[in-house]
């Protein structure tokens, strides 16, 4: 229970990377701020909120729930791959949850928590990326990333043994 305590003080501060370039003397200085926003950097009308983190959860879930479906059907249990692939409405919600799903998701989350900017004076330029610690939210992004990026390595995989030869790939 310490850990969810710890973490719930955390909610609504920042993870940001400052970046400021001098032209003279030739100067880079990138800064890692964990908290409050570096100074002369205000937040963001966008909050994260609970509705973004949850619609994002239900884009996901189809697909979610196929891959699920799959690693069951691979330790045997064929029962839940068997009903999902049966049913057209099914494949139609993880189809739409991949290629639609998974982007809006990663878009609409990210949208809430991330700060980017830059600020422009005589001879410098500053640069900021942010996130805000918002768990729900991240956790989001992170599963949509974790699961897109491992149907693209699969595309991936399957196109270079195609390449290669194997038949049964292409």
């Amino acid at each position: 229970m310490l850990g969810v305590r710890d973490m719930s003080r955390h909610v609504g501060e920042w993870i940001s990377v400052r970046a400021h370039v001098e032209r003279v003397p030739p100067r880079l200085t990138l800064t890692f701020t964990f908290g409050d926003l570096p100074d002369g950097w205000s937040r963001s009308e966008r909050r994260a909120s609970t509705w973004a983190g949850l619609a994002g959860l239900l884009l996901l879930l189809p697909f979610i729930a196929l891959i699920g479906a799959g690693l069951l059907r691979g330790i045997g249990a064929s029962g839940p791959y068997d009903w999902l692939t049966s049913s057209p409405a099914a494949i139609l919600a993880a189809t739409i949850s991949l290629f639609i799903g998974i982007p809006v998701a990663i878009a609409m989350n990210l949208w809430r928590i991330t700060r980017v900017g830059l600020h422009r004076d005589a001879g410098s330029l500053d640069g900021l990326l942010a996130l805000e610690f918002a768990p729900l939210q991240l956790i989001v992004v992170v599963a949509a990333l974790v699961i897109g990026g491992a149907f693209v390595a699969h595309l991936a995989a399957d196109s270079y043994a195609c390449l290669k030869g194997v038949q049964t790939a292409c």
